[in-house]
């Protein structure tokens, strides 16, 4: 069975989606606890990828994960050829991305590879992983060649034993505690685990170029929960210590900080007034105020199409319940017929969403 750290959606770019969980309340810890460590970037070390293999893979991996992840790659190898149309979830989303090699010929490791790979394991389910990783090699192959191509490809191996690791160190954390809070020793302690697991699989290059700004992500959310949790501060100096503590922030975090709390607190606000029954255009002239016209008017679209969505689940909620409802109809047609009535509203993709909502309808 596959790990459930290979299935997550799919990724913004590593930049933004990481600054972004940054901005993230303090509560989001006891769910990301997996993906932190403590290592900090060796800023001298060269650019230049190392080869780096696991000196003692059943430390973080168990024999059954190694062998697994051996035959995905070794059926994506004779599967080339053979990829058809991508799955529905990645279709006009694929992601710009540029490989750059050195002097010598050798891969140099960039945040591209890995928006790369996260982007087709995000279509895991859609597709089997050998197929998905069939995919990447290709797209690879097309950018490099030789050595680095090689390096790429043993690194994508590398990266999905770390995915299907961290399912083994996620699946083995402390339950947290009664307020649904995991403890900051027993976070710092899954940071070192994941910490030991990069230093085995990835090199210094690969780590700094991959997981940097995850370290500044990870320390501050510690250290503020820290914070948080300290039952010797006032509301007064744990505000302090955390506005203190923001300050350590580099600029660029601390900007997108600022951004992703105003337009969450602009949520509240015209959740609230749509609520209240507020209507379009007082709600488009409070966005506008905070965000400008263009975002205001993108908005107001975006509230009319989730408005024409929540009709079209309505009325099929409707349909289906009257089909449910019929007597004279055999489990078995009144399945049919459900079917029939989802395949005739919605797209395939959006077949897919209303399957997934239909116990909720």
């Amino acid at each position: 069975m596959l790990s459930p750290a290979l299935t997550r959606g799919k990724p913004m770019s590593v930049f933004h989606r990481r600054l972004i969980y940054c901005a993230a309340v303090v509560a989001v810890l006891a769910v990301i606890v997996g993906l932190h460590r403590l290592t900090q970037p060796d800023q001298t070390t060269a650019a230049i990828p190392e080869m780096a293999t696991v000196s003692n893979p059943s430390a973080s991996m168990t024999n059954s994960r190694l062998e697994t992840n051996n035959q995905f790659h070794t059926n994506a190898l004779s599967q080339t050829l053979k990829l058809g149309v991508l799955p529905a979830s990645l279709q006009g989303a694929e992601p710009s991305v540029a490989f750059t090699t050195d002097e010598q010929g050798n891969l140099v490791p960039e945040p591209d590879l890995l928006i790369l790979f996260d982007f087709y394991l995000s279509a895991l389910g859609e597709e089997p992983l050998d197929l998905l990783l069939s995919r990447i090699r290709q797209t690879l192959g097309d950018q490099l060649e030789g050595h680095a191509l090689a390096q790429a490809q043993d690194l994508l191996q590398r990266y999905v034993d770390y995915r299907m690791a961290l399912g083994d160190i996620e699946g083995s954390a402390t339950p947290a505690t009664s307020d649904g809070m995991a403890s900051v020793s027993t976070l710092r302690e899954r940071f070192q685990q994941v910490t030991a697991l990069r230093q085995e699989l990835f090199s210094q290059a690969e780590s700094d170029a991959f997981f940097q700004l995850d370290n500044v992500q990870d320390e501050y959310m510690l250290d503020r929960l820290a914070i948080e949790q300290d039952p010797y501060l006032n509301d007064q100096q744990r505000q302090q210590a955390i506005a203190s503590l923001d300050q350590t922030l580099p600029e660029e975090i601390r900007a997108v900080r600022q951004r992703v709390t105003r337009d969450a607190e602009l949520y509240a606000i015209t959740d609230s007034m749509q609520r209240a029954g507020a209507g379009a255009d007082e709600i488009y002239r409070v966005r506008a105020e905070s965000l400008g016209h263009t975002a205001a008017a993108n908005l107001e679209a975006l509230d009319q199409q989730r408005q024409e969505w929540d009709q079209r689940l309505s009325d099929y909620a409707r349909e289906r319940n009257a089909i449910r409802s019929e007597s004279g109809l055999s489990r078995s047609d009144r399945e049919a017929a459900v079917n029939a009535l989802i395949e005739e509203g919605f797209t395939e993709l959006e077949g897919k969403r209303v399957r997934a909502l239909d116990a909720e309808l």
